[in-house]
């Protein structure tokens, strides 16, 4: 398992920006469980090959609190899809796909969970990995800006372990899943969209980069005073 240097900046970027829980699947979860590996925000080299595209990782947490059985909740962030796998031990071996990245976290029975971990399960001979997924800069997801404003400017960070992001697109609206609002945008904001006085807004970032490789952030939120 190894980390490079931007990874650990951005793992210092989520916890400066302060990324509220209340929007997490989590949210009314109390935090005790603690994730051991794959390791956070890293490049995972370890595990059993399986296949020439799939490899074997053992999953690992620690619960003292013994609230098994155990789910297991990991994304593709390629994708986006999740899977739930049981478990009822702090271990359970889980089949990956190789060259992807990937988010998890663990739940227990009895509103218990850890915090939510990434890490990219590295391939052979790659020559382009994901971006991983933007994070909420400004406004901070769960944020109340003030009732006096009429726009807002969204910001948000990114990175890609082959600092070659190209364009971001913006979805933005007041549903939780919002629409495309804006396409190819080249920086990491977008300024001046029009708000409303007592309405909640959802956005998020899709992040590209110069081989047509795309990753999904979570959805963000805010309301206007």
């Amino acid at each position: 398992m190894k980390k490079s240097g931007f990874l650990v900046f951005l793992f210092l970027l989520i916890q400066s920006c302060g990324v509220d829980s209340d929007v997490l699947e989590y949210a009314n979860d109390e935090i005790n469980i603690t994730l051991i590996f794959p390791e956070n925000d890293s490049e995972c080299t370890e595990g059993v090959i399986v296949s020439e595209t799939q490899s074997e990782l053992v999953f690992k947490w620690e619960d003292n609190n013994d609230n098994g059985p155990y789910t297991v909740h990991l994304t593709n962030l390629s994708n986006s899809q999740t899977e739930f796998i049981l478990s009822d031990t702090t271990e359970v071996a889980i089949t990956l796909d190789r060259g992807v990245a990937y988010s998890w976290y663990v739940t227990g029975k009895v509103n218990s969970s850890s915090e939510i971990w990434t890490f990219y399960n590295e391939g052979p001979g790659l020559e382009s990995t994901i971006p991983y997924p933007a994070t909420a800069i400004s406004p901070v997801s769960g944020a109340t800006i003030s009732q006096t404003s009429t726009t807002v400017n969204l910001i948000w960070a990114s990175e890609d372990p082959d600092d070659d992001i190209v364009s971001y697109d913006l979805y933005f609206g007041e549903v939780k899943d919002p629409e495309l609002y804006g396409t190819d945008v080249t920086e990491t904001r977008f300024n001046d969209i029009p708000v409303e006085a007592g309405k909640i807004y959802y956005w998020k970032i899709v992040t590209k980069d110069s081989v047509g490789n795309e990753s999904t952030s979570e959805v963000f939120n805010f309301s206007v005073g």
